[in-house]
């Protein structure tokens, strides 16, 4: 499996989970520290930077590829 197909598959995984805690989680807020955090907020802010990392290292792995193909060539 290409790593585009796999992180094309990360992302609607990422998107199903926040379709379901939205639909799931109740809108309460939550104390973290000192602030009051929607239940539904933190844990689609999560969701969100775990679908952040899976796009970092795409990102990341594409440039790899295109760096050792062009050290190849030449």
């Amino acid at each position: 499996m290409t790593i585009k197909k796999k992180f094309v598959l990360a992302l609607v995984a990422y998107v199903v989970l926040g379709i379901l805690a939205w639909t799931t989680l109740s809108d309460e807020p939550i104390r973290i520290f000192d602030a009051n955090v929607k239940l539904r907020t933190g844990t689609l802010i999560i969701l969100g930077l775990f679908a952040f990392r899976a796009a970092l290292y795409f990102w990341r792995t594409r440039i790899e590829e295109e760096r050792e193909s062009a050290k190849q060539t030449d």
